[in-house]
């Protein structure tokens, strides 16, 4: 018997070899660990509390559909926790969670992106250095998206370096001189001169007379305030943009949907910012925060609370749907912390198998008759909390959110690794 292969045998084989190592490359392509594109997505005061009550509310409060339903961010590929404090509190503000996420690390409560030497609206601190910040200087574009004042803490802290969060007109100077290429939100009374009206006739709170509006339009920005500009806007031809939609914050997505000249919604705003930052062919980075999630935890509103993390939802759909189609894309969605302590408790303490809950809202807990312990509401508005929030995470880099429980600054690194700086 011939025991030789055949020359058609032979070349069966090294095809099959071959095949196996172009599919193990692709493979290995669809994994990369570095990424060209980054998004974040800050859900402000947004717990695992919230997400439940939304996933109830999407599954219509209906038990036997609730263990079936889903929201969009519950199928990323990773999942994990963070520890959200300060560096002199358990109990963070918006301020030091954002900076620890954009710095990577701890400073105190009230400071923007200056480290723990800095004391709110007493001492400056030394300026770190943001992601943001590090995309720029690489040749990167940027962006910052968000329903509150683009000048508020969380997006504040990706761009400017302050000792008060409250110095809003100085961060609005700061924001026009860092270079980010697509900004939306809200905020217009720190753009526009304080005995001048903004382009919704409202006054400015600047401070001084200058029009920093005029400013970001010399520098080449389109610039857009209301739904039906935005929706006008041509992302294959614009390079800049600043749209401003509200004198302070935007309107919660409740009162955007009822409202004549609505807003453009979080989702739009996410979709139009990817559209114009994903023609830079170097890649760019994404901050988008659903703000107003945690006012209406301050608020102890339900439906409001519900409404806006559903439409952080739909950005974060937006999001993955442009991951999902570019593997070089790192998608992580978060919070910046808890509020409100959100309890998701019976509705009848003694009959388990209703089925229906009653949200609460906490400001404080006190002893109360039975062996359990209930909420006073005595209190004007909630507060923050200082329980940990998710995380989850898809594309390069995304397995290293489930490690367990991580601190807030290891979101930094996670995307300054991703990217390679």
């Amino acid at each position: 018997m011939n025991t030789r292969s055949s020359p058609a045998k032979l070349f069966l084989a090294i095809a099959i070899i071959c095949s196996s190592i172009q599919l193990g490359m692709a493979d290995n392509a669809a994994h990369e660990t570095s990424a060209k594109n980054v998004i974040l997505l800050i859900g402000d005061g947004m717990g695992f509390p919230q997400l439940t009550l939304a996933r109830i509310d999407k599954a219509g409060g209906n038990v036997t559909q609730y263990g079936s339903v889903e929201l969009f961010m519950d199928g990323m590929e990773q999942t994990g926790m963070v520890k959200t404090s300060s560096a002199n509190s358990l109990v963070t503000d918006s301020a030091p969670a954002s900076s620890a996420m954009a710095t990577g690390e701890k400073t105190n409560n009230g400071v923007i992106s200056q480290n723990s030497a800095a004391i709110q609206g007493k001492r400056d601190g030394e300026n770190l250095t943001t992601i943001l910040e590090m995309a720029e200087e690489s040749g990167l574009s940027t962006g910052l998206i968000t329903t509150t004042r683009i000048t508020h803490a969380t997006p504040a802290a990706f761009y400017a370096h302050v000792d008060n969060r409250d110095n809003e007109s100085e961060i609005a100077d700061q924001l026009l001189a860092s270079g980010v290429e697509v900004i939306l939100g809200g905020g217009l009374q720190y753009f526009t001169g304080e005995n001048d009206t903004d382009p919704l006739g409202n006054y400015g709170k600047r401070g001084d007379e200058r029009d920093l509006l005029n400013e970001f339009e010399s520098q080449g920005y389109a610039l857009v305030y209301n739904g039906s500009s935005f929706q006008k806007v041509d992302s294959n031809t614009t390079e800049r943009l600043l749209g401003l939609f509200d004198s302070s914050h935007m309107q919660y997505d409740l009162e955007r949907l009822s409202g004549v000249e609505r807003d453009p919604s979080l989702a739009e705003m996410t979709s139009k910012a990817i559209s114009i930052l994903s023609r830079n062919p170097k890649g760019f980075f994404l901050m988008v925060e659903g703000g107003r999630i945690d006012h209406a935890g301050h608020e102890r509103n339900i439906s409001k609370n519900i409404a806006d993390t559903l439409a952080f939802d739909e950005a974060v759909k937006v999001a993955t749907d442009f991951a999902s189609l570019n593997n070089d894309t790192l998608v992580i969605v978060t919070a910046d912390h808890e509020c409100g302590g959100l309890v998701l408790q019976p509705e009848n303490l003694d009959v388990y198998e209703a089925g229906g809950i009653n949200p609460l809202f906490a400001s404080g807990t006190t002893k109360t008759q039975g062996p359990r312990y209930d909420f006073i509401t005595e209190m004007e508005e909630a507060t923050h909390t200082a329980v940990d929030v998710p995380i989850m995470a898809s594309g390069p880099g995304a397995e290293k959110v489930s490690k367990g429980v991580i601190d807030n600054t290891r979101i930094f690194e996670i995307m300054k690794e991703a990217f390679g700086f």
